[in-house]
């Protein structure tokens, strides 16, 4: 039975609780580990929209047909994080590879993780294409901060997506974060 301020009847007061079920006082250390959470830098709703913005304008090229199309197998990590799903999509022909990498990063939706753009550069003697992704320096993150799904959905993607188009030749695909290899 409920008494008249919530509590259980036959409940001694909270006030009256042993001494180990109340909680003490908030020590020096804690009181300053509270205020450096609270000065910590607050999302800003603009990212969130902007990203959300970028999002839904990749999808919607998705449903242009371009004038001279070419098929594409656009390699997306599985919900379980454990493979890849493939989507065909048409993009234009003459820069099929720069659009369907620009689809990719717009389509990302990783917390805290803000893109500013990308560089791709192709080595046709060793087949090599080098992805140079840019984070916005007001990114909550950084890639080295990505868990291994994140880390998967991302750059996994491109990877998987690049190096399976035949018509492109691409054996291996390299990332830098503004110019500096990146290493996960």
């Amino acid at each position: 039975m409920v008494g008249c301020a919530g509590q259980p009847q036959g409940e001694p007061p909270i006030n009256d609780r042993p001494a180990e079920a109340q909680t003490a006082p908030a020590s020096p250390a804690d009181e300053s580990a509270a205020v450096a959470s609270a000065l910590e830098p607050i999302p800003s709703p603009a990212d969130a929209l902007a990203a959300a913005s970028r999002t839904m304008q990749a999808r919607a090229r998705r449903l242009v047909a371009p004038a001279d199309p070419v098929a594409v197998d656009l390699y997306t990590l599985n919900p379980t994080c454990e493979g890849y799903q493939i989507e065909p999509i048409q993009v234009p022909r003459p820069q099929s590879m720069e659009t369907t990498v620009g689809l990719i990063l717009a389509e990302q939706a990783i917390a805290d993780l803000v893109l500013s753009g990308y560089r791709a550069s192709y080595d046709l003697e060793r087949k090599t294409t080098t992805i140079d992704i840019r984070v916005a320096r007001t990114s909550g993150r950084g890639l080295r901060s990505l868990s291994l799904c994140e880390q998967k959905a991302l750059l996994g993607s491109l990877r998987e997506t690049l190096i399976n188009q035949p018509d492109w030749n691409i054996d291996a695909v390299t990332f830098t974060d503004r110019g500096n290899a990146l290493v996960l």
